[in-house]
């Protein structure tokens, strides 16, 4: 699927704004009209991309921990998993780090629940293609059967999204830190889990 040019700019344009916008006041306090000035954005345009800001800003976030949660290697040993997915949380969290504001004004605004389900929605598909991945390498203990996969998948993802609302309204930025207590609350079957 190609992306329109002007679109993909058009987005760029509202992002950064809304970045610049949350970082002196609360989520609530942006309005369309404010965010398209800043953008330099039509309102119209603006309404092809999101109903709302909190919209807007739920669907930003979540599409780029998408694109941060990707594996873009192939994973032929355990050994392999673990390395990947180490370095793949930890990369999460040092971006979740540097746009803490923007996750704090979606936790303390009416979309925390809309972020919470889109979060939860996006590291569980991600869960479950690692998840496949593990049972192809042949990781002794991972879950084999759809409904294990389903659950496993559900419940990884669950639990990095409580522990990234944990994290993120504290100041600290220990990547490294917070990406050892990760792992060692994940699954003992789960790669680098020692």
């Amino acid at each position: 699927m190609t992306i329109d040019p002007r679109q993909a700019r058009t987005s760029a344009a509202l992002r950064a704004a809304l970045v610049r916008l949350l970082a002196d006041r609360p989520l609530a306090a942006v309005s369309v009209a404010e965010l398209c000035r800043e953008a330099g954005v039509h309102r119209t345009t603006f309404y092809k991309h999101a109903a709302g800001v909190d919209e807007f800003a739920v669907t930003m976030l979540t599409e780029e921990i998408d694109a941060i949660a990707a594996i873009g290697v192939d994973i032929a040993t355990e050994a392999d998993a673990a390395r990947v997915y180490h370095a793949v949380t930890r990369r999460l969290l040092e971006w979740l780090a540097g746009r803490r504001d923007l996750y704090r004004a979606l936790l303390e605004s009416s979309a925390r629940g809309a972020l919470h389900a889109a979060l939860s929605d996006s590291l569980r598909r991600r869960a479950h293609i690692a998840l496949e991945k593990l049972a192809e390498a042949g990781v002794r203990d991972a879950p084999r059967s759809p409904r294990d996969r389903d659950e496993a998948a559900a419940f990884i993802a669950g639990g990095l999204v409580g522990v990234m609302d944990v994290w993120i309204r504290e100041d600290d930025t220990d990547a490294a830190a917070a990406e050892a207590r990760i792992f060692r609350l994940m699954p003992e079957w789960w790669p680098g889990v020692h």
